[in-house]
């Protein structure tokens, strides 16, 4: 790209040295905030931050900068290579599929029939009991039902039913890297390229585990993967036309499927939507395909709710208890209490909170639920909020909520910063040991926790195909083997994620191609639910690290003439 069609570079060198600012404040205040436990945010401390961080910054967002224009200038000189040969797409997708399922498969037999962590013993339990709630997607819950039901009707065994769920849920994703590797190839990204990223779809092992995870997370990456390639390939392609073409089927099934599979993953879609809507009323070019690519989308959102409200009566479900949503809040007023409630737990407390605030938040952190804070993880906390004070004492609580924010706004930042580590910092390992207190195996970062008491009388046992592989595996993911490789340990943490967005989206802004940017939306509505959510967890950042690479070669790469 010729760099006449660039943003000027003073404005993009500030974006970029926000950017380094940015990222060096919150690296440095989150390794401080790990290993003193608490930050005094005073002027003389904010001053050194913002110093140092505005120092590093600007020498980080200025290298970046004056690269990236050398890169275009560079670009500009160069003949623009000559289209690829268009190898027929459904070879390279067959190609790309069967490479990722060798490469898995081991995985598979090692794990026979799945790995059953998470929410597996509480889906379960659902299923057996006939109680439902929508807590965990009742989508994925029958799904794991239908699973049961086939192996003990069709095969004698509900284990057999639970790995050909496994299977089909592995081939599922597969496919969708598959159709990632094949868009590329569609668009003419270099042949280096596609090998780079069939090498990281097929030998990245965070995908081989989640992939024989049985889990809502990993079919709702699939349908993740499947609405930004297909948005990706509608904006690349660019007809300014009303009428839906081929990639918008996919599109809009993909956006239904995020719906049915997470709880938060309608929230993100409303971000998406949003976007789009701003685009459609003030944009000035392709408003028709605009138009399309929102109404498509809000029909997949309608759809969506509209099957999951028929799945809720359908079932006589109950409402599942929303203080994950309350997340948040609930660490932001358990810190405040430790700090400034005269509850003797830390010599640090001042016992500066008013009676009134310390009485609501009693009757809201049940049983001194305050006392179990962790500043990593909500759940040890939440399992003690009695959510009947935000919704009957809605106004009453909105008010200590803010009154406390003012009083104490230094600990609402800590309480965020700590919960939210990993997600900020690549530097951060805090987020490898969340749930290794126990001393429980299985309980790594890769969580593959068995939780036999409640399994095996529903039917499901591990049944190793392969126990030497198990063993090993087992060994890996427990010991959290991924944080000692040199260098690419940076692509396993999920702080380096968050960054890597924010570059795509700077890049593509100083590169004046504001219409490639609307598919990231999508990932700045997940990250918001993400931000506000219990805690920092592989599963959690898994549709991002499937996604974004082709996100981001997609929307990078050059329409190329006569392509």
């Amino acid at each position: 790209m010729k760099s006449r069609k660039m943003l000027s570079e003073p404005i993009a060198y500030f974006l970029f040295i926000g950017m380094g600012f940015w990222f060096c404040f919150l690296c440095f205040a989150v390794e401080t905030l790990t290993k003193q436990g608490n930050i005094l945010w005073t002027g003389s401390y904010i001053g050194r931050l913002m110093a140092g961080s505005l120092a590093a910054g600007a020498l980080l967002g200025g290298l970046f900068c004056f690269f990236l224009y050398r890169s275009a200038r560079a670009q500009s000189r160069t003949a623009t290579a000559a289209p690829e040969s268009r190898m027929a797409c459904g070879r390279v997708f067959a190609g790309a599929l069967l490479l990722i399922v060798l490469c898995w498969f081991p995985a598979y037999l090692a794990y026979y029939p799945a790995i059953c962590a998470y929410d597996m013993p509480i889906q379960t339990g659902q299923i057996v009991s006939g109680s439902y709630n929508d807590h965990h997607p009742l989508a994925h819950t029958l799904l794991v039902k239908g699973a049961m039901d086939l192996g003990r009707n069709l095969f004698g065994s509900v284990n057999t039913g639970i790995g050909l769920l496994s299977f089909l849920q592995l081939l599922f994703l597969a496919s969708a890297f598959a159709g990632g590797i094949a868009a590329l190839h569609k668009h003419g990204v270099r042949v280096w390229v596609q090998i780079l990223m069939i090498l990281y779809s097929a030998v990245f092992p965070f995908h081989m585990f989640m992939s024989v995870s049985i889990t809502k997370d990993t079919i709702f990456t699939g349908f993740f993967m499947i609405v930004l390639l297909a948005l990706c390939i509608l904006l690349r392609k660019g007809e300014n036309s009303l009428r839906p073409g081929r990639a918008d089927f996919p599109l809009f099934l993909g956006a239904v499927g995020i719906i049915l599979f997470r709880n938060n993953g309608k929230y993100a879609m409303l971000v998406l939507l949003a976007v789009l809507a701003l685009v459609l009323l003030f944009g000035r070019a392709r408003r028709r395909l605009w138009g399309r690519l929102f109404l498509c989308l809000a029909a997949a959102f309608l759809l969506g709710n509209l099957i999951l409200s028929a799945l809720f009566y359908g079932l006589n479900a109950q409402q599942g208890d929303k203080r994950e949503m309350l997340s948040m809040p609930i660490q932001q007023l358990a810190r405040c209490m430790l700090y400034h409630g005269g509850v003797g737990v830390l010599p640090e407390d001042d016992n500066t909170m008013s009676d009134e605030d310390k009485a609501l938040v009693g009757d809201f952190l049940l049983d001194e639920g305050y006392k179990e804070y962790d500043p990593r993880i909500s759940d040890p906390v939440k399992s003690h909020t009695n959510t009947y004070v935000v919704r009957y004492r809605t106004l009453e609580f909105a008010k200590t909520y803010l009154h406390l924010l003012l009083e104490y706004p230094g600990d609402f930042i800590n309480a965020a910063l700590a919960l939210n580590a990993g997600y900020l910092s690549p530097f951060d390992v805090t987020h490898s040991a969340v749930n290794q207190d126990s001393g429980e195996k299985g309980l790594g970062y890769v969580q593959t926790r068995w939780v036999e008491e409640e399994l095996d009388v529903r039917g499901i046992y591990q049944d190793s195909k392969w126990e030497g592989l198990h063993e090993s595996l087992e060994e890996w993911a427990d010991s959290n083997s991924y944080l000692k490789i040199p260098v690419l340990k940076y692509l396993f943490v999920p702080g380096t994620w968050l960054w890597l967005c924010l570059l795509t989206a700077g890049y593509l802004l100083v590169h004046r191609r504001f219409g490639m940017c609307v598919p990231l939306a999508l990932f700045a509505g997940y990250y918001i639910t993400l931000f506000l959510g219990p805690t920092v967890q592989l599963r959690y950042i898994y549709p991002v690290m499937a996604a974004l690479p082709f996100t981001v070669l997609l929307c990078k790469c050059e329409v190329r003439k006569g392509k």
